[in-house]
């Protein structure tokens, strides 16, 4: 009921088939609702559709003690999405907002796309049933497929979905940016026993439990970097003399890896020697990879300064 008064009390006029649409229920039990609304003291427009009247002392006083309508949220949406990273306290207020407004509000933002996939992803956990992400991109395959699965929950930021994924038959987190679009499945979920969040690192890497801990010393400059792009980091920080050690669980070495390799000059690997082993063999293989590119335009060079001659 309040979540239907939150969205009456906006400019909006609603038609019944679009608050059928929201709230999942028939039009008599909708009709009997606004119903009460009417009977609690409030006024409703009804002519072209339904919206709390202007004016009114009760309706003003119900604007007052909600403090938003869905227009005025959607641009403290829009203005929270303009601020660069991620913050405990941006993801808590996003969290609060969509939890409440159920995203609806926010179609009209320039990430609409993005959003109608979490809407149609939100409409399937309600009723239970399968989804399909159409062309997903997958970095782990490599690969662009349709795959099938059971969405139960988002991140907190709403970039990523928990699915258990029907193929592999395991738990994965999705992004929301690499589905291409979402087509809900006429399929009820099948496998809700096995719906279970995995492990995720302070970098966004899952895995069924932590694969170990791995520490490091950082140089300010690092350490500045760590918790501005990875926030979640900040509790496993001790300031030492000159420098930061952090101790990290992770899912496996690829997040942290990426961003050890990127900041090698102000960072030093305390353990585990797995770890150092895996940062060592990117390099070589790096490196390997550098010293073909120098034979291969060598050669190039010399040929053509042959030809040239």
């Amino acid at each position: 009921m309040l979540r239907l008064l939150m969205m009456l009390s906006g400019s909006k006029l609603y038609l019944m088939r679009e608050l059928q649409s929201r709230f999942g229920m028939s039009a008599r039990n909708l009709s009997r609702d606004l119903a009460l609304i009417e009977n609690a003291g409030f006024l409703l427009e009804r002519a072209n559709g339904y919206r709390l009247q202007s004016g009114i002392k009760a309706n003003r006083n119900l604007k007052n003690l909600l403090h938003f309508s869905e227009e005025e949220i959607s641009i403290l949406y829009q203005t929270l999405s303009h601020i660069e990273g991620d913050s405990p306290v941006k993801e808590r207020l996003v969290r609060k907002m969509n939890a409440f407004y159920d995203l609806k509000a926010l179609e009209q933002l320039r990430q609409s796309d993005d959003l109608t996939k979490v809407q149609l992803i939100r409409n399937s956990i309600d009723q239970g049933k399968q989804v399909r992400l159409i062309k997903y991109r997958s970095s782990n395959s490599n690969r662009i497929e349709d795959r099938t699965v059971e969405a139960f929950g988002f991140l907190p930021d709403y970039r990523a979905v928990w699915c258990y994924d029907v193929k592999s038959d395991s738990c994965k987190q999705f992004k929301i940016a690499r589905m291409q679009s979402v087509e809900l499945s006429p399929s009820a979920w099948r496998y809700e026993d096995k719906h279970r969040e995995p492990f995720t690192d302070v970098f966004r890497v899952s895995a069924m439990k932590p694969f170990t801990t791995v520490e490091l010393l950082l140089t300010l400059k690092a350490y500045n970097l760590l918790i501005e792009e990875y926030p979640l980091s900040v509790s496993c920080i001790k300031s030492e003399t000159e420098a930061y050690r952090v101790k990290l669980p992770v899912a496996n070495y690829n997040g942290i890896g990426r961003f050890v390799l990127g900041l090698m000059e102000e960072v030093e690997i305390i353990k585990p020697v797995g770890f150092k082993k895996h940062i060592h063999k990117k390099i070589e293989n790096f490196l390997k990879q550098g010293q073909i590119l120098a034979v291969g335009w060598g050669n190039f060079v010399g040929e053509g300064a042959g030809g040239g001659g």
